[in-house]
């Protein structure tokens, strides 16, 4: 069932003009004397609505209203009495005797009102009045001046050749007698002014596409609302969800055969609309108009005037004249149109036989001009047919200089071009590569993979065996499909893809996707050959491009690092970064990734942070691409180390978004970062909804890089919600994994001494004594790595028992969640000796530094231990809350909700939130209070 056009229930966008009104009105109670303010607008900007909203309020804070209206009950003649409603004046600019009555009616009606009553006067489309009558109303006003009264008088503004005096001019002996100003300008709506007006049309807030239809006509608001109006009348909208949307059938146009780089067509009733207005265009202006449209959006000036024929000189006033109307806007170098729908509009307005010879036409020019191929390959997309060999060619040339700037254009390029091949021919193929590229690029993973399938069971149908030419071409489509499946995370396909490519290419130069693909993979599946195929690239480097040897000593760093020898891998990818790359880019394995993610975990924040910006300088801005959310997923961990929870949330979100591109191969490090942060705070639930995503997407067996690291986590969780013992299991299955516990422990600073405390907490001294070896293994193999030093020293002075020990580990973290851990294990070792007083200092310490950190969870435990020593410590603020609902429970109700909601009895949430079973149950019942419910399961039942 589609909507019915809505009365409008409120005046839209005007909160500034109408704060001012009110302003005004508190002015003349104040000084009991008159002002005016000067409405000034064009024809359906809002001036009629503002007034009757201005009546409104004037009458709700007590005014009496003037509206000029003449009424049959007035003093004033019968042909005024009968004279039609003044908001429907004509609006031709010319005199009219209707704002004449207006004046007359309100002069009458000011004459029975008593001197000291509050009033408001609103006189409409004075512009339409004769000089005489404004003067007669500049009189009236003078004449009242120092009666309380408002005088809003409403006006267009004429132009200068118009053959009477302004409004304005005629109202000018005004000032200086009493207070004149302008009401601020009735300018377009925007954003969520104009969202409202239309859902206020609708009954439903707009979708993206109706709100850029009714951005495109956003001169006025009348014009929106006949607009909307409209397309209700013409059945073209429907409400979806809750949302108002136009209907798939509701848009028309050609389509000029491909959808590349084209604006969605638009319904009738909007393009009728824009084309009258477009019709009080010069000549000049409509021309070029339709060939800018040919042009695309954005064009160039210069091929405008090309096209055109018209000199840049003879382009200005044209261009003037758009951009003055809102049909352009100008950008540094180019011009663009204002919104697509406008563009279409004009598009559509060129004969689709003309605009073809045009779109030829201005392919010619383009590549006859530097850098002009991929501009010529946009025009000759829309045009080309089966056998034309030279559009062709430039087509996939333009799609391959199209992938760096703007992948999703080259896909479309590229897959265009392959409709215009038969299968099996060698062009078809290298046109598919391109577009899985491209795809791979923008992020679009799945259609990568699915169109590199589809083009290689194609040649494959065709004849077996393939010819030479065509065979190489299908093995470089598959070692692009071996990086598509790579990123997605597959690394068992991606492996097989690679090494199916590479059979193929043997004896011959290698591509270096498959070549990468295959070694990244070898390693990912645990493959023991891996190692001896990275040295051997780097020990024949004349037979390899730099890409390949960088990735070689990428993956060699690898090796390094899971053997423990931190110092050489982290050496061996900076040399990586290093290395010039010769102009060739690294698609999917930059070093400067993973050097990143070491630096991290060994605590050299400002290194991570310069590697990081690096990258990230590399990324277009604004673009959706997978390079575009990489920096995002670098920055999280890096974050969560400082200790800057918010913005390792927000980074890590943004690496993992559902609405846009995300590398799936790296997203386990981001899902890491969200479970991490949400335990840090206390957030037990959403901890373990995040480990349950990354254990369903993102399953890690012992060769993938963030197994050790989920383990890890899910021991964490463990302890947190059940005890030590608990956590000290999981631990022990990382054990049954040799050097395991290297990896565990290098995930962070903190994580030895952690593995120490739970094993101790869990009475397994043998489990402690394991980790201590790793520790200590990792110093003795990297003596000058600050963070290897300082965990070992954590972990053996915790194991030891040793004080001392502990104070120097605490000197020497510069992992602040290590450091505030060292103070706290400091305070429980002092405690054992019975020295209080110094162990009270360093809880201090420890909380303090938790505190800081954002570590609810950390400080509730510190400040559990200060309370069993007889120490207090406030950690509430107060704050205005509602008395019921949601919003109303404090921060630890709200804890005690969630816990208690995710099915952990009072003894469980007491224990995670280290306060009493007695106090869960107090704050309990005060949340079943506050919500308004009886039960547990009325809790849960709420929070779903």
């Amino acid at each position: 069932m589609g909507p019915t056009a809505q009365p409008l229930p409120h005046v839209r966008g005007r909160e500034a003009q109408l704060a001012q009104i009110g302003a005004r009105l508190r002015a003349v109670t104040d000084t009991r004397r008159s002002r005016v303010l000067l409405v000034e607008g064009a024809p359906g900007a809002g001036k009629t609505r503002l007034l009757a909203e201005a009546a409104a309020l004037a009458g709700a804070h007590g005014f009496s209203v003037v509206d000029g209206v003449p009424r049959a009950s007035d003093t004033v003649s019968r042909a005024a009495a009968h004279a039609p409603p003044l908001t429907r004046a004509v609006e031709d600019g010319l005199h009219t005797p209707r704002a004449s009555v207006a004046i007359e009616a309100a002069r009458a009606l000011l004459r029975n009102k008593a001197d000291p009553v509050r009033t408001v006067v609103t006189l409409d489309d004075l512009h339409l009045a004769d000089p005489s009558d404004l003067a007669v109303l500049s009189d009236l006003i003078a004449g009242l001046g120092g009666r309380p009264i408002l005088w809003l008088l409403a006006f267009t503004p004429v132009s200068r050749a118009a053959p009477h005096e302004s409004v304005p001019s005629c109202l000018g002996r005004l000032r200086g007698r009493l207070p004149v100003e302008h009401l601020r300008e009735l300018g377009p709506l925007s954003g969520d002014a104009l969202s409202l007006l239309v859902a206020d049309c609708v009954g439903a807030a707009p979708d993206a596409g109706l709100l850029a239809l009714a951005e495109s006509v956003n001169d006025r608001p009348r014009a929106v609302i006949e607009l909307v109006r409209g397309l209700v009348e013409d059945g073209d909208l429907c409400v979806v969800d809750g949302t108002s949307r136009l209907q798939p059938a509701a848009t028309g146009g050609a389509s000029g055969g491909t959808d590349v780089c084209l604006p969605a067509p638009v319904p009738k009733r909007f393009s009728a609309l824009l084309q009258k207005d477009l019709r009080s265009l010069s000549g000049i202006t409509t021309r070029a108009l339709r060939l800018a449209a040919v042009l695309g959006s954005p064009f160039a000036p210069e091929d405008l005037s090309a096209l055109l024929g018209e000199a840049p000189v003879g382009l200005l006033a044209a261009v003037d004249e758009a951009v003055d109307r809102g049909l352009l806007v100008c950008g540094e170098r180019d011009l663009a149109f204002r919104s697509e729908p406008v563009w279409r509009v004009l598009l559509d307005s060129v004969p689709p036989p003309v605009c073809a010879l045009l779109r030829r036409q201005a392919a010619e020019t383009l590549l006859s001009r530097p850098g002009g191929i991929e501009r010529a390959a946009l025009q000759l997309v829309h045009v080309a047919q089966p056998g034309d060999t030279q559009a062709l060619r430039v087509i996939a040339e333009g799609a391959q200089r199209l992938l760096a700037t703007d992948p999703s254009l080259a896909a479309a390029l590229a897959t265009r071009g392959m409709e215009l091949l038969s299968p099996g021919q060698s062009d078809r193929v290298r046109l598919a590569k391109t577009a899985v590229d491209a795809l791979t690029r923008a992020g679009s993973l799945d259609r990568a993979i699915a169109l590199a399938k589809d083009t290689i069971d194609e040649a494959a149908r065709l004849a077996l065996p393939l010819p030479a030419e065509l065979a190489a071409d299908v093995a470089s489509l598959r070692a692009s499909m071996s990086a598509a499946l790579l990123l997605l995370g597959n690394a068992p396909l991606a492996y097989q893809a690679a090494r199916d490519a590479l059979a193929v290419q043997r004896g011959g130069p290698q591509h270096r996707d498959a070549v990468l693909t295959h070694l990244a993979a070898s390693y990912l599946n645990g493959d023991s050959t891996a190692a001896q195929r990275a040295r051997s690239i780097l020990s024949a480097p004349d037979r390899h491009t730099w890409t390949v040897q960088i990735g070689a000593m990428t993956f060699q760093a690898f090796t390094q690092w899971r053997d423990g020898h931190v110092a050489d891998a982290v050496g061996i990818l900076r040399q990586a970064v290093a290395l010039d790359h010769g102009g060739e880019d690294v698609p999917f394995l930059d070093p400067r990734w993973f050097l990143a993610f070491t630096l991290t975990r060994i605590d050299e924040y400002e290194e991570a942070t310069a590697v990081v910006e690096s990258f990230a300088r590399t990324v277009v801005p604004g673009a959706r691409t997978l390079a575009a959310t990489l920096p995002a997923v670098l920055r999280a961990p890096l974050h969560l180390a400082q200790g800057r929870l918010a913005e390792a949330e927000a980074a890590a979100r943004a690496g993992v978004r559902l609405d846009g591109p995300c590398v799936p191969m790296l997203a386990p490090q981001a899902w890491l970062v969200l479970a991490h942060t949400a335990l840090r705070r206390g957030e037990l639930a959403q901890a373990q909804g995040h480990i349950a995503t990354l254990e369903k997407d993102f399953p890690q067996h012992p060769h993938s890089p963030w197994w050790a690291a989920c383990l890890l986590l899910n021991a964490q969780v463990a302890e947190a919600q059940a005890n030590s013992a608990v956590a000290a299991e999981v631990l022990t299955e990382i054990g049954t994994q040799p050097a395991a516990f290297r990896e565990l422990v290098l995930e962070d600073s903190a994580a030895a001494a952690w593995c120490v405390r739970c094993a101790l907490a869990a009475d397994q001294p043998e489990l402690a004594r394991t980790v201590v070896e790793a520790t200590e293994y990792l110093r003795a193999h990297n003596p000058r790595v600050p963070s290897v030093v300082a965990a070992a020293t954590h972990a053996r002075a915790l194991a030891e028992g040793d004080a001392e020990a502990l104070a120097r580990a605490a000197r020497l973290h510069r992992n602040p969640w290590a450091r505030a851990a060292a103070a706290e294990d400091h305070a429980g070792v002092l405690l054992g000796r019975g020295d209080h007083e110094s162990a009270i200092g360093e809880l201090n310490r420890a909380m303090s530094l938790y505190d800081g950190l954002g570590g609810e969870r950390d400080a509730a435990r510190v400040r559990a231990g200060l309370r069993r020593l007889g120490v207090r410590r406030r950690h509430w603020t107060q704050a205005k809350r509602p008395v019921s609902g949601w919003e109303s429970l404090t921060n630890t109700e709200r804890k005690v909700a969630e816990l208690v909601a995710g099915g952990l009895t009072n003894r469980q949430a007491a224990r995670h939130l280290f306060i009493s079973p007695h106090t869960v149950g107090f704050h309990l019942r005060q949340v079943y209070r506050k919500l308004g419910i009886r039960s547990r399961t009325a809790l849960v039942q709420f929070k779903q």
